[in-house]
């Protein structure tokens, strides 16, 4: 493949460039749709492997600002496809192009999933949606004011796990849900010193792989992967599972903004990264009951869930990597990551209730097939930035929390952190550098 390095950006795409909304293009029920991709390494594998079960979808070009083989191995089945270093330049070559698909670290979503949708483009943008809370709000904005069709990578929101357990809820199986939590045990730990600089590889283009972010040197400790738990590239272990793994509790209970967050345990506060082990409490008030409702969130391998009655010995529930469940007044259910397989426990009542629990018998559509429907106009996109902002805007409450090692007060009402000026200003930390506004 014949990579297109290219520095300099024609006029009309430079960084900070304002431009009035274009209006996302209508398509048919069958038509093409003319598809490109930034950030075409790493997780987009998995995306590229969903995007080629659904018919009559055209990539149209890629664009990454790292152009190692880690991403021309990902897509060397496109080899006649352009990639380009900045994703401005690939939209100003390629109008034809109506939908972007942004699989970027999470300090870049916004400005270019904004940008794009300023552009016209629908969008489909990785979890979780935004680096911070003032980001994920202009999400939720700009969705409304440009029509564009907007969807966040939470792949479990189109899946079937979700709808059973909508059914069994609806069906009140459970009972009364008294509280809800969810996990990843996954750790990663980075340290909290500014690592040293390192050479910047000769097919990476720092400056563009930064950003919005403010300048620092290169460090393999950075790119690619590590930035997951850097608090200024990343939103930690649970920016990268909560939205998969709460996002059943969170809108089967119809949840929106907490009343407060509190951080129950922790491996300690850190100033530049996440702590590698830590278990969030979210509290809300139940928008049908008015009760008081609990999740618990855990992350890491130190904190975990309760273990139910009749689970003592079970070891795959004690080692499970992550999941949710939702604890009933009649039975509690246990599901794996993004809402999969849901089931009551211990097995021997799940046996017992199985004859009466509704069962869900309809074929979903697969969540990058669903967006591509909604562009088609043949149904709503399922996680759109409406509903993802609200449930990446929970996960931040958390992280801040998190980051400054205390418990918040929320008014869910004007969604504003009460009596804390140091998180409130958090909402929105950091500002883009200079040039990587839109």
């Amino acid at each position: 493949m014949k990579l297109n390095r290219r520095n300099g950006l024609k006029a009309g795409v430079a960084a900070g460039t304002a431009f009035s909304f274009i209006p996302g293009r209508v398509l048919g029920a069958n038509e093409q749709v003319n598809l490109a991709v930034v950030g075409s390494g790493g997780i987009f594998k998995w995306t590229l492997m969903d995007i080629e079960r659904v018919a009559n979808v055209n990539l149209v070009a890629f664009s990454d600002v790292d152009q190692s083989e880690r991403v021309t191995e990902t897509i060397k089945n496109y080899a006649d496809k352009p990639l380009y270093v900045d994703f401005r330049e690939m939209l100003d070559k390629h109008p034809e192009i109506d939908a972007v698909i942004v699989s970027t670290p999470d300090h870049t979503h916004h400005y270019i999933g904004a940008y794009c949708m300023k552009a016209g483009k629908h969008v489909y943008v990785q979890k979780p949606l935004a680096h911070n809370i003032a980001e994920c709000r202009d999400f939720m904005r700009l969705e409304k004011e440009t029509g564009v069709v907007c969807q966040m990578g939470n792949q479990g929101h189109s899946g079937v796990g979700i709808k059973i357990m909508e059914q069994w809820i609806n069906a009140r199986s459970l009972g009364e849900i008294t509280e809800l939590h969810a996990w990843c045990r996954q750790v990663r730990s980075v340290g909290d010193k500014r690592p040293a600089a390192d050479p910047i590889p000769e097919t990476l283009d720092w400056d563009k792989w930064l950003g919005p972010a403010a300048k620092v040197d290169y460090s393999r400790w950075y790119q690619p992967g590590h930035w997951r738990n850097w608090f200024e590239f990343g939103t930690g272990t649970m920016g990268d599972w909560f939205c998969h793994n709460a996002d059943a509790p969170y809108t089967l209970l119809g949840l929106d903004c907490p009343k407060s967050v509190e951080v129950a345990a922790s491996s300690g506060k850190k100033k530049l990264s996440f702590p590698e082990h830590s278990q969030v409490t979210f509290v809300f008030d139940h928008p049908t009951t008015g009760k008081e409702l609990k999740m618990h969130w855990y992350s890491g391998k130190q904190f975990g869930p309760p273990i139910p009655k009749g689970m003592e010995e079970d070891a795959r529930f004690k080692e499970a990597w992550g999941g949710s469940m939702f604890v009933g007044s009649k039975a509690t259910v246990l599901t794996g990551p993004y809402c999969r397989s849901p089931r009551i426990i211990p097995e021997e009542l799940h046996r017992e209730m199985a004859k009466d629990l509704p069962r869900y018998k309809e074929k979903r559509s697969g969540h990058v097939q669903n967006w591509i429907n909604a562009i088609r106009g043949g149904e709503k996109a399922n996680s759109h930035f409406d509903y993802a902002g609200r449930l990446t805007e929970t996960m931040h409450w958390g992280n801040i929390a998190l980051h400054l090692g205390r418990d918040l007060r929320i008014d869910p009402k004007t969604r504003r952190i009460i009596g804390d000026r140091e998180a409130s200003r958090m909402m929105s930390w950091p500002a883009p550098r200079e040039g990587w506004t839109v």
